[in-house]
């Protein structure tokens, strides 16, 4: 497998191909204005995920039994190690939260996880993924905060403590919460991702061939490294989302 350069320019970011690369169709080709190497692989992509989370939570759950076993053992052991993480954040509303702090986690996961498998590719390496999935944090905090709280009380709590800060405190409180959380939400997850992905296609570009057929694997530490960094990332998005929407509703209601 070789490796292309991001936007197929040279100097570019190296990316590894994926299966949509072996279709016979331009790379450039656009529809409905979004280029199918920039914008659609990622999309498709995240349409997979979308499918296969589903057809495996309806086969997981479709014959529910007392006693576990197979895939519904498996997925009752994530949604309790969920249900924790979740309760330890949002505590006695973490049953209200943990479907969309859930979902979300392994949603992203699954996108990090994916660009390890030949062929694929993370949809979390284009940062249109990760502003999108901002958003959706964005909204979701903005909307609870509202709900549980009404709107003269959500946005009193801007202007913090003590009173006589309240000039000072309000625009950061503003700058904070419309633009440098979201901005550091997002970069974050989409610099990480780009980043390990691009460290592991420059090793696989560099890969030996032994005896000018076999390639030697010397990107496999890099592989489990990146494994481990796309948890930590799934976890940390996961984990700050918990965070803002808690801190939106207020400690009196945990």
């Amino acid at each position: 497998m070789t490796e292309e350069t991001h936007g197929g320019s040279e100097g570019g970011i190296p990316e590894l191909p994926t299966f949509f690369d072996l279709l016979p169709i331009d790379k450039h080709t656009e529809i409905f204005g979004l280029s199918m190497q920039h914008e659609l692989v990622p999309i498709m992509m995240s349409m997979l995920i979308i499918m296969f989370l589903g057809v495996f939570s309806m086969a997981a759950t479709r014959n529910l039994k007392k006693i576990p076993a197979g895939l519904q053992a498996f997925l009752e052991i994530v949604v309790e190690a969920l249900d924790n993480f979740v309760k330890s954040v949002l505590g006695k509303l973490s049953d209200k939260f943990l479907p969309f702090i859930g979902s979300l986690f392994l949603y992203i996961l699954i996108m990090n996880l994916i660009g390890q498998i030949p062929g694929f590719h993370s949809p979390t390496t284009n940062y249109n993924t990760t502003l999108a999935l901002t958003l959706l944090v964005f909204i979701a905090t903005q909307y609870y905060g509202l709900k549980h709280n009404g709107p003269v009380k959500y946005f009193k709590h801007m202007f913090g403590e003590p009173k006589w800060m309240a000039p000072m405190q309000f625009p950061l409180h503003l700058l904070q919460e419309y633009l440098t959380r979201p901005l550091s939400l997002s970069v974050r997850l989409f610099g990480n991702l780009m980043g390990q992905h691009t460290v592991l296609a420059i090793f696989i570009g560099f890969s030996p061939l032994l005896l000018g057929l076999i390639p030697i694997p010397i990107q496999f530490p890099f592989v489990l490294l990146d494994m481990l960094l796309a948890t930590l990332q799934a976890f940390i998005f996961a984990f700050l989302a918990s965070f803002y929407i808690a801190g939106a509703i207020g400690e009196k209601d945990l």
